[in-house]
């Protein structure tokens, strides 16, 4: 058997032209040349007897895994095989001789002196090796069993994949449409406050307006009599002063009394905002959270699609 992954030469039985005088297995490739070339190898994979030279290059250049039976009484015991350095203690780089069946260990030489020298189930592998053929074969079905498992999961993985992406292409989706409805509600809430708002300030226009134009008429109209008080109060007789006296004093009432009645009419109307306590109360708190679904046991049931999925609270 090969140790380590190195390289060693195939084993094989005297040819049975040495034994009884039969006629020797012949080489296929040889044989097909024309040359009568005796086969030192049968490849079991590919059903093809091979000489040494045939069997080098059949296992290099030929496509697949091959087992290599080697011709004679004994093939089935020669077969090899490149154990891939399983065979080998990767402590000591040597080959495994023996089995302890107390710690469960397969041993080199040097792990049987350095280890278990004092085990007492210690056995060569050489007499317990007819007893594991059975085990073999179920473990070789388990490990079938978990491949199939492997790819399964491999395939599922895909399919997970591309739900997560596409649960969360959906999220932002619904985040996106439960923004544009808010913005909405907003944009009709300030067109109903512009409306009631223009109202407002209509009204206060209209109303500043004609205050505006009853004080302009005020100051004309007492603009007009100054200058003729003046005239008069310079020019005129004692009877026409004593007629602008008199009427002085009615304007001056009339002007502070109008006055100050436009003075009350003066305002404006303070303009605030009330906002929704719900809404307030809502923006110093996240608007929206992610619910985690938890993982089921392996005990539980229900299917993994709908246990996994990720909501929205």
């Amino acid at each position: 058997m090969a140790t380590g992954g190195k390289h060693v030469p195939t084993r094989h039985v005297e040819d049975d032209a040495a034994v009884g005088g039969k006629m020797p297995v012949m080489c296929d490739p040889c044989g097909r040349r024309k040359r009568t070339t005796p086969a030192a190898v049968v490849c079991s994979s590919c059903d093809l007897n091979l000489c040494r030279e045939c069997r080098q290059a059949h296992e290099i250049y030929a496509a697949g895994e091959h087992v290599f039976v080697a011709v004679g009484e004994n093939a089935v015991e020669n077969l090899v095989f490149d154990m891939q350095g399983l065979d080998v203690c990767s402590e000591h780089d040597r080959p495994f001789l023996y089995f302890c069946k107390y710690h469960d260990n397969l041993c080199c030489e040097y792990c049987h002196f350095d280890f278990h020298r004092t085990c007492k189930y210690m056995y060569k592998l050489k007499d317990i090796a007819t007893d594991v053929k059975s085990s073999v074969t179920k473990y070789v079905d388990t490990m079938q069993e978990a491949i199939v498992r492997s790819q399964e999961m491999i395939d599922n993985y895909e399919i997970k994949v591309q739900a997560n992406d596409e649960r969360r292409h959906e999220i932002m989706s619904e985040i996106d449409s439960k923004k544009e409805e808010i913005i909405k509600r907003f944009d009709e809430e300030k067109r109903r406050i512009c409306e009631d708002l223009d109202e407002v300030v209509m009204s206060d226009k209209t109303r500043l307006g004609d205050v505006k134009y009853e004080a302009e008429s005020v100051k004309g109209n007492l603009q007009n009599f100054m200058s003729l008080a003046e005239a008069v109060d310079q020019h005129g007789t004692d009877v026409e002063k004593s007629i602008l006296n008199f009427t002085c004093k009615q304007k001056t009432t009339w002007a502070t009394t109008k006055l100050t009645e436009l003075q009350n009419s003066q305002y404006t109307v303070q303009h605030t905002l009330k906002w929704s306590d719900h809404l307030l109360a809502a923006m110093e708190e996240p608007l929206v959270t992610l619910r985690h679904v938890p993982r089921p046991s392996a005990m539980g049931t229900g299917t993994a699609d709908n246990d996994h999925d990720v909501g929205k609270a």
